[in-house]
């Protein structure tokens, strides 16, 4: 029976051999149906294992993420898509040098067939780590307003730390912070980043400083001969019978004037313009118009005028009232004088209320708490009754003086 049984093997083998691969091809055939043979494109991040504690990256072309294709059945790549594939960088075994290293992929799934890396590969230069300390270096860019100087600037801290690469590092001179003075009249104050350069005088990236920022200081000094001036626009007449007028705009606020320092001393805070006549107009008046310049003054810059935009418009409701300027936060035993004396401020809002105002329901008020003896620019504050709008102040800036009646 034996016998038979592998003379009948023997005699059909072939029809064995067949039925075997028609069921294999079956089967794969059934198989792709269900799960196909198919590519996908993914974004995996580059993860970066650093260098030993005394080394560090001096320079790398390293990309956060690379893009791979992949070639795997179907169900793989759904798997793929929630398994977050990595590409890891092993700097930790690496000793100073150059490398070019190959990117590629830890998919944790199979099978799976990685078609294309984009980019391939990647070049780190690694470094011995180093550190050094540099004074803080204020760079001043641009020039204060005419008849301004700067003084010494002061940074805070004075000194940085840079630490990173031994070769990046021997390429730094000097540890900057850029600050703009360009048409500056106050003291100039900001937090600025540090740049290093290089003895070209060009930036040094890729090293960390500590503190990355600074405070910076610069004050400025006003010459003696030279003084700012706030500018009173003089308006002239009042519009034709059922206009009013609801702003007045003007530029230059303030002027700078230069003369002999006796006749500077004994000018106003305050300079006035020529008159604009705004009598019976029923529409907007702008105008330039000069300045009132005492005599042995004469204006700096090219703010030789003013230019004045008066806004009218056909509406009830709008009043101009005079109000003297209230001081409020002097420390004795200090005094302040506010120049001009007299601050005109444009008011919109119902006429019945307007028509009824008394001398308390607007005011003036100018604050100068916490400043010193001197003269100051500041823009006054309105408190009026509620309903009423303030329209504009004339001047917008008020010269308030202060002096220590304590002092000879």
């Amino acid at each position: 029976m034996f016998q038979r049984t592998l003379r009948w093997l023997a005699s059909n083998a072939g029809l064995l051999l067949l039925s075997v691969v028609l069921a294999f091809l079956v089967w794969a055939a059934a198989s792709l149906q269900q799960d196909p043979i198919l590519e996908d494109s993914f974004t995996v991040p580059v993860v970066v294992k650093p260098p030993q504690a005394a080394l560090v990256v001096s320079s790398s072309s390293l990309p956060s993420t690379i893009a791979i294709r992949v070639r795997a059945p179907q169900s793989v790549l759904e798997a793929l898509r929630t398994a977050t594939p990595q590409a890891p960088v092993d700097l930790s075994a690496y000793d100073p040098g150059t490398y070019t290293l190959e990117l590629q992929p830890v998919l944790n799934a199979s099978p799976a067939t990685v078609l294309t890396v984009r980019p391939p590969t990647a070049t780190v230069v690694i470094d011995r780590a180093a550190q050094i300390t540099l004074p803080v270096r204020v760079v001043t860019i641009g020039a204060p307003a005419i008849g301004y100087r700067a003084l010494a600037p002061e940074a805070q801290p004075q000194v940085v730390t840079i630490s990173g690469s031994q070769r990046l590092i021997a390429q730094v001179v000097s540890a900057d912070i850029m600050v703009s003075l360009e048409g500056a009249r106050t003291t100039v104050e900001q937090n600025a980043r540090v740049q290093l350069r290089s003895a070209e005088g060009s930036l040094v990236s890729q090293l960390q400083v500590s503190p990355e920022t600074v405070s910076v200081r610069v004050p400025l000094e006003q010459l003696s001969n030279y003084r700012d001036l706030a500018v009173r626009v003089r308006i002239f007449g009042q519009p034709a019978n059922g206009y009013a007028v609801i702003s007045v705009d003007y530029a230059p606020q303030v002027v700078t004037v230069f003369g002999p320092r006796e006749a500077i001393q004994q000018l106003p805070d305050f300079i006035e313009t020529f008159e604009v006549n705004i009598s019976g107009s029923t529409q907007d008046v702008e105008k330039r118009v000069g300045l009132n310049v005492p005599p042995n003054v004469s204006l700096v810059g090219d703010n030789l005028s003013v230019l004045v935009r008066v806004r009218i418009e056909a509406q009830q409701g709008a009043r101009t009232v005079p109000r003297r300027p209230r001081v409020i936060g002097l420390a004795q035993p200090l005094t302040a004088t506010v120049s001009p004396p007299i601050v005109d401020i444009v008011l919109a809002g119902p006429l019945p209320v307007l028509n009824a105002l008394q001398e308390n329901d607007v005011q003036v008020v100018v604050d100068v708490s916490g400043l010193a003896p001197g003269v100051h620019t500041i823009a006054p504050r309105i408190v009026t009754q509620q309903g009423l709008s303030v329209q504009s102040v004339l001047p917008a800036q008020l010269q308030v003086r202060i002096t220590d009646e304590s002092q000879p």
